[in-house]
């Protein structure tokens, strides 16, 4: 997946001529020459519509495959919120695009290649979500999961070798069982007009899984007069992350940590009052400069909250 900074030029862009970025799995398509085409082709099905909680739309659920690993969704959800806004909280957010990666695991770390990736679109591979249904219909892969209670779904998974007609993918807990698992939850960290919003689960014993939403609010930000304001600010859910649980009990962190652009930016955290919060320390390298940050435990799966 791109970087938020380059990503977030191309989506702008897309959006003044009506289109969302095209999905990067699709590669068996054949050309388009002719562009208006291509845009339409690449638009999502859903571009525009009201999204009320986009946290339940995004991250991972799984179940195991008998063998150690897992299978499972991966949704990640674009969003869009009117430039002039200053707060997420209250604010209307406008669906962008879906993009669903079709995972199998074999160990307790993602792989490069381990999940295939569909989106909202013609060219993206159809990925339909609607009355709470997920469907997917492409060569080798199938998908017709219902969302119920518990926050699962359940129904068909066909991912290459693996097709099970009865299925229920469920949420990694994100409930600290010990001590050593203090990290367990939902983590909120802002500066400026950004928002990162981390969100820790565990799978098995000693095997953490991790996503994040990157948010942010242009209303507040100061713009030169030779650039223009883009034409919203663009909120992104749901991005893969590593984590690992130190012996010393401390965690180590990697943002866009699956992304193919350099570099993702590790850190190591602490827990800091009494478990309320953690304190982490970037150290420099390559585009990083070394930096200290506070995160925030949030009570809920979402960062967006009024200000106080």
């Amino acid at each position: 997946m791109i970087s938020r900074g380059l990503a977030l030029v191309t989506a702008c862009a897309l959006l003044l001529i009506g289109a969302r970025p095209q999905s990067a799995s699709n590669t068996s398509s054949p050309p388009q020459h002719n562009s208006s085409a291509q845009e339409h082709e690449d638009r999502s099905f859903y571009l525009g519509t009201p999204v009320a909680h986009p946290e339940d739309l995004s991250g991972l659920w799984e179940a195991p495959d008998g063998h150690g690993g897992a299978i499972g969704i991966h949704l990640v959800l674009d969003t869009t919120i009117p430039v002039e806004a200053t707060t997420l909280a209250g604010t209307r957010q406008s669906w962008l695009g879906l993009t669903l990666g079709l995972y199998h695991r074999s160990g307790a770390e993602f792989q490069l290649g381990d999940e295939k990736r569909f989106s909202d679109s013609l060219r993206g591979g159809s990925v339909r979500y609607e009355n709470d249904r997920l469907i997917l219909h492409a060569r080798g892969y199938d998908l017709d999961l219902h969302r119920i209670d518990g926050d699962r779904w359940s129904g068909r998974f066909h991912r290459e070798d693996i097709d099970s007609a009865a299925v229920t993918l469920a949420r990694p807990t994100t409930q600290p069982s010990s001590k050593a698992t203090w990290f367990l939850g939902t983590w909120k960290s802002m500066s400026g007009s950004q928002t990162t919003c981390l969100h820790i689960a565990e799978a098995s014993p000693a095997a953490f899984l991790a996503w994040s939403d990157s948010l942010s609010t242009k209303g507040s930000a100061n713009y030169p007069p030779q650039l223009p304001k883009p034409p919203y600010s663009w909120e992104h859910y749901g991005d893969l992350v590593k984590v690992h649980s130190t012996e010393s009990g401390s965690l180590s962190v990697e943002l866009s940590a699956y992304s193919p652009i350099c570099c993702s930016p590790p850190f190591l955290a602490v827990s800091a009052d009494n478990g309320k919060a953690m304190k982490a320390d970037w150290p420099g390298g390559a585009n990083q400069a070394p930096h200290k940050s506070r995160w925030t435990k949030m009570p809920g799966n979402t960062c967006i909250t009024p200000a106080p």
